[in-house]
């Protein structure tokens, strides 16, 4: 916090309600560990906007709602139903990837560390770097703030084509090869029972409408 800023009550209440808001987001994501999201909070906000003498306060502030939000979160999933839709997303990630298309859910960025995630997969799923020819991904970009509103999200995913041998090709044989793969990731999400928006139109990603009820961890 900088010496130029004023600290008062109102201040308070506005980082006490960005917290609360953050951690019920970020609960409901199920990307991040509780560690993961305390840290982010002291990191992201607490230190950045609130004055030294006052970070216990708010630190011990966020991990008391952490705890209610993550009660709330487990209790909540008594009346969910057997299979969610992020079981079908996860379902549909594990299908493509068998038809060597790499689906990333919550992408940090877009697209940039696609090789990165390459690695991680194939950590996980050895010989994955060697067959992948396609991708698709959403990113993260606000939604821990839609979720703190609503567990009803629209997503929007990019994907592409890896040409076989690594060289530059014709924009119109990229596109032609993309285009398939974006069939073949609209297909395979509708076959899984989740609701698409998609024309074929490449210059469109594919809409993706979710209920997002996540019982496990995002990988």
């Amino acid at each position: 916090m900088s010496d130029e800023e004023v600290w008062d009550d109102d201040s308070r209440d506005a980082l006490r309600n960005t917290l609360l808001s953050f951690i019920r987001g970020e609960v409901r994501l199920r990307k991040q560990s509780h560690d993961g999201i305390l840290e982010e909070c002291r990191a992201g906000y607490i230190e950045e906007e609130c004055p030294e003498s006052e970070w216990d306060t708010f630190l011990r502030l966020a991990a008391a709602e952490l705890e209610q939000a993550a009660e709330k979160h487990a209790a909540e999933q008594v009346d969910w139903p057997s299979v969610t839709d992020c079981d079908r997303l996860d379902r549909a990630e594990a299908a493509l990837r068998e038809r060597d298309i790499m689906l990333w859910q919550v992408s940090p960025c877009c697209g940039a560390e696609l090789p990165e995630r390459i690695d991680e997969v194939e950590r996980r799923h050895p010989g994955f770097r060697e067959r992948v020819r396609g991708y698709a991904f959403f990113i993260d970009q606000n939604m821990p703030e839609s979720l703190a509103e609503s567990r009803q999200v629209l997503v929007y995913l990019a994907y592409g084509w890896f040409s076989p041998d690594a060289s530059d090709v014709d924009e119109a044989v990229y596109e032609h090869h993309a285009l398939g793969v974006g069939r073949e990731v609209a297909d395979c999400l509708r076959e899984h029972g989740l609701k698409v928006d998609w024309d074929g139109d490449f210059s469109r990603k594919i809409g993706l409408s979710l209920n997002w009820q996540r019982r496990e961890l995002l990988e």
